[in-house]
């Protein structure tokens, strides 16, 4: 017998469609062998592989064969049920699951799979509001992170989450809470004792560290020191932070966070719902694109009883979120649909 791990992968049952399009159901079992007594560790080996075994299944049974599965594809799995579980007398244990995969998002997971892993979150520290505004500093940081095609779309979400800046646990926890793969924190010093000045010919200088971190427990330290000579203080403060955060942030997408190769362009353009009488119907096809990554962002712009009109950012074109709207098949569609490169209609009137 073997010492090392011996993982065996079988897959069982066909692939029944439920209600709704998107979805697939299918059966799956994954087997992993016990080492060092260590049941839960091949309890969870067993259940991840059952997962993998129903997404590549899925891409065979699509005929798309240049797919490399890993655990990151586990955020396309919409739910799963264990139907059973059992450890046989070889010491290897065996999980069968019912798993429910978004069919939509599959086809998609390159683009999708970019989007996640330059979804970034960020908090600073070291710059008292008295000498620079909050606003302002989040703006400059935001902009710039935004410049090098990073998504902060659970920022909200995360800063919610910490009541204390300071706490490494609570942000390290807030972190593992979200979606987004990376973190970075900047650790701000203003110099202004004419001793510790890199280059004495500034008024201020700000002392950056800056330590990203990201879901593979890999984190790395770096820091930058910039200067500027503005005679009017608050704007000298300003220019460092921007300088300080343009090159961390260069620097980490150059170095640390390099842009996906199949990163797209992201388009932004209007959403206009014309003749939706039902604001709830409204804000449900609006949220499940965003919650589903079709959308990068979106914002409301105009709003009456019958018409809403949203700017969004997405890396799918006018045209290609008409196609993904009509294949989502919402209990209500549109009975007319038309598009350009500046806004996507969705016309619900009755004809």
């Amino acid at each position: 017998m073997k010492k090392i791990i011996t993982i065996i992968i079988l897959l069982t049952a066909a692939v029944s469609y439920t209600s709704e399009s998107y979805a697939y159901n299918v059966v799956a079992t994954g087997k992993a062998a016990v080492k060092n007594l260590k049941l839960r560790d091949a309890y969870y080996s067993a259940l991840n592989n059952a997962k993998l075994a129903s997404i590549r299944w899925y891409y065979k049974e699509n005929n798309i064969t240049d797919m490399e599965v890993n655990e990151d594809f586990f955020k396309f799995i919409k739910s799963y049920s264990i139907l059973e579980q059992n450890i046989d007398d070889n010491n290897t244990i065996s999980v069968k699951l019912k798993i429910d995969l978004d069919d939509e998002a599959l086809k998609d997971a390159r683009l999708l799979l970019n989007q996640y892993a330059d979804a970034a979150v960020y908090l600073y520290r070291g710059i008292d509001d008295t000498i620079l505004h909050a606003k302002q500093i989040q703006n400059t940081i935001t902009n710039i992170l935004s410049s090098q095609q990073f998504s902060l779309s659970d920022q909200a979400l995360f800063l919610g989450k910490i009541d204390d800046m300071y706490d490494e646990k609570k942000i390290n926890n807030a972190f593992n809470d979200i979606n987004s793969t990376s973190l970075i924190i900047f650790d701000f010093r203003v110099i202004t004792n004419l001793e510790e000045f890199k280059d004495t010919s500034n008024m201020c200088e700000v002392e950056t560290t800056v330590t990203i971190i990201n879901k593979k427990n890999d984190s790395k330290t770096i820091q930058i020191v910039t200067g500027n000579d503005n005679r009017n203080i608050t704007k000298c403060y300003n220019n460092a932070i921007k300088q300080a955060a343009t090159d961390t942030v260069t620097y980490v997408r150059d170095n640390i966070i390099q842009l996906p190769e199949t990163a797209v362009k992201l388009h932004k353009y209007n959403i206009n719902f014309i003749n939706a009488n039902n604001l709830v119907l409204t804000k449900n096809i609006i949220d499940t694109l965003s919650q589903r990554g079709l959308l990068k962002s979106y914002k409301t712009v105009s709003y009456s009883q019958k018409n809403v009109v949203f700017e969004v950012d997405s890396y799918f074109s006018p045209e290609e979120l008409s196609r993904k709207i009509q294949e989502l098949n919402f209990p209500k569609q549109p009975n007319k649909i038309e598009f350009n490169d500046k806004k996507l209609i969705l016309d619900f009137s009755v004809e």
